[in-house]
């Protein structure tokens, strides 16, 4: 009876034992996609030279979240929002787990003045950095404040001042004077 259990599912151990071998080898094949050279085009604000470095390199690899990533911090830097907006959303739906991509994606939104979805964007960041990133507070704060959440939108930047953010502090003393001139 033992040998009859082990015979149905020694073929189904072998099955999962190959699949994972074979995930291996795919995350080692999209570590090589090279993406260092667009990075430092990004460093060096060289945003038009970066947005057609990631374009090429999603033609080989059109399922790289990071190659959208990347090209969306690009378009947002010409202000090419929707676009932008478009690189963030693909990225996001071939690795929804990085939490810089719904920041990202957030302050598109915002700058596109639709702060009830920025807002939702930021709040996603913030689940997965688990409230300890300053910057998402601060901008989930902003929206906060753009769609009239002022007691939640100060909370967000104590939190972000506590957290050492002085984008944060400087809001509330000037009395959300930097968000109204955003």
């Amino acid at each position: 009876m033992e040998w009859l259990l082990l015979l149905f599912f020694l073929p189904f151990v072998l099955t999962i034992m190959f699949f994972n071998w074979l995930e291996e080898k795919f995350f080692s094949f999209r570590d090589r996609e090279k993406l260092g050279e667009g990075e430092l085009l990004l460093d060096e604000k060289r945003y038009i030279e970066a947005q057609q470095f990631f374009s090429e390199k999603l033609k080989y690899f059109p399922k790289s979240s990071k190659a959208y990533f990347l090209r969306g911090k690009s378009q947002f830097q010409l202000e090419n929002y929707y676009s932008a907006l478009f690189d963030f959303e693909q990225s996001i739906s071939f690795d929804n787990t990085i939490a810089e991509s719904y920041v990202w994606k957030g302050k598109t939104l915002y700058k596109l003045e639709e702060y009830d979805k920025a807002f939702l964007e930021f709040d996603k960041a913030d689940w997965y950095y688990r409230s300890e990133n300053a910057v998402t507070l601060r901008w989930r704060g902003m929206a906060r404040y753009s769609i009239g959440q002022i007691d939640n939108a100060i909370n967000d930047f104590k939190r972000a001042v506590d957290l050492g953010d002085e984008d944060s502090d400087f809001i509330l003393r000037t009395k959300f004077d930097y968000i109204k001139n955003q």
